[in-house]
């Protein structure tokens, strides 16, 4: 007899791969269910609702955030207080929105070239590209190349593994040894850049003239649990999406096609659109952890209203709020311009990704240099170990 570890991982599954079919049930029938101290919220209007209330729903994510850093939180994991529009604020500084045309958007693009270029015309997308591009921007933009490529990606996937999915035992012993070794090496990189100041123009060294300018939250710890943070949440987001876009595509051949006349017309924007949709049907995640503070009637006034009682644990479901019909025209077909609103890839409200214009230069930027290739194939299927897809094989000519 399967024991229930076994019996609850197989309902999961099945759970994850009927996910669409059971919010489209949802949407209709109970747009907001409540149960056992969990809740979900499906509807477009319902979830831009929870999220647009920070005070009410609540970021879940301060003990785990705790642990990875060894006593401190990080801005994810905070409410709307002070210390959470500093460190925005102190971050925002040191990793500018002006960076993106001058130091991010080249380096993807030249290095994603590169890796291509190296190649032999095959080469699994997952493990040669998506994952080793953020990695190394990292390193040039941050100043944090890591101990070692491979296992500080390993770390940052992991930790992100750790924070944000449920509970796991195994997951949670890895992600702490690996938080460990994080930042011992971000202390000893904070030390040594201090030691040995370089002529280098990125967020470290931003970071540490904005300490010797006595800015408050910029000690060295408060350096290291920023950086940690956002190298979490780099890292394996930006390798998802880039390969989950490029397997939608190969899934679509003539939006293959459209796509790869783009790419080599060198047109962005529109690239950037094949990512969004792309990734609005295949998301990155069902949704948007949050818990409730307070007793809270979620579309109040409505046919659908539905009390929420505090200490839920909501699920935002982003993942069908971009699927609703009711907002989003013809949710089941690929269009390349839907407005803005349309897409919930980077959150909403007062936590929306800090990173969402890294990301959404660096994603396009990755898939654009393999859409460039001649009589571009995949070679095998994308293997998915939940929740990151860890292979995809592509064949292409030189």
């Amino acid at each position: 007899m399967a024991n229930a570890k076994t019996i609850n991982e197989k309902l999961t599954a099945w759970a994850l791969k009927h996910l669409d079919g059971i919010f489209t049930i949802l949407r209709v029938i109970k747009p907001t269910v409540v149960f056992k101290g969990n809740a979900v919220v499906t509807r477009f209007d319902d979830v831009t609702e929870v999220l647009n209330r920070d005070w009410i729903f609540q970021v879940p994510y301060a003990e785990k955030m705790h642990k990875v850093t060894n006593g401190s939180n990080f801005f994810l994991g905070m409410q709307n207080t002070e210390q959470y529009t500093r460190d925005v604020s102190n971050m925002r500084i040191a990793a500018r929105r002006e960076d993106i045309d001058t130091i991010v958007k080249p380096f993807v693009d030249k290095t994603s070239e590169e890796i291509l270029k190296n190649t032999t015309g095959r080469m699994d997308v997952v493990q040669q590209l998506t994952r080793v591009v953020p990695t190394r921007l990292i390193g040039e933009y941050f100043g944090t190349p890591g101990w070692n490529e491979t296992e500080f990606t390993d770390a940052a996937t992991i930790m992100f593994q750790y924070l944000f999915y449920p509970d796991d035992p195994e997951v949670e012993e890895k992600a702490l040894k690996a938080a460990e070794q994080t930042r011992s090496y971000l202390d000893q990189a904070i030390a040594e850049r201090k030691a040995n100041p370089v002529d280098k123009d990125d967020v470290l060294g931003r970071c540490l003239k904005l300490q010797q300018a006595g800015m408050p939250g910029m000690s060295d710890i408060d350096i290291r649990n920023n950086l940690i943070g956002l190298i979490i949440g780099a890292i394996p987001t930006t390798s998802k999406c880039a390969a989950v876009t490029l397997n939608h595509l190969f899934d679509n051949p003539e939006l293959l096609v459209e796509a790869q006349q783009a790419a080599r017309a060198d047109e962005d924007e529109k690239l950037a659109q094949y990512v969004l949709e792309s990734l609005r049907l295949n998301p990155f995640a069902a949704g948007i952890q949050r818990v409730c503070a307070e007793d809270y009637v979620v579309a109040k006034g409505t046919l659908r209203s539905t009390t929420i009682p505090k200490g839920t644990r909501v699920l935002a479901a982003t993942q069908s709020a971009m699927k609703d019909g009711r907002k989003i025209k013809k949710p089941k077909e690929f269009r390349l311009d839907r407005p803005a609103y349309s897409y919930m890839h980077f959150g909403f409200g007062l936590h929306t990704c800090f990173g969402q214009y890294i990301n959404m230069t660096q994603i396009p930027g990755i898939v654009k240099a393999v859409l460039k290739q001649n009589t571009l194939r995949r070679a095998a299927d994308m293997v998915v170990e939940e929740p990151f897809p860890v292979s995809l094989e592509i064949e292409y000519d030189n």
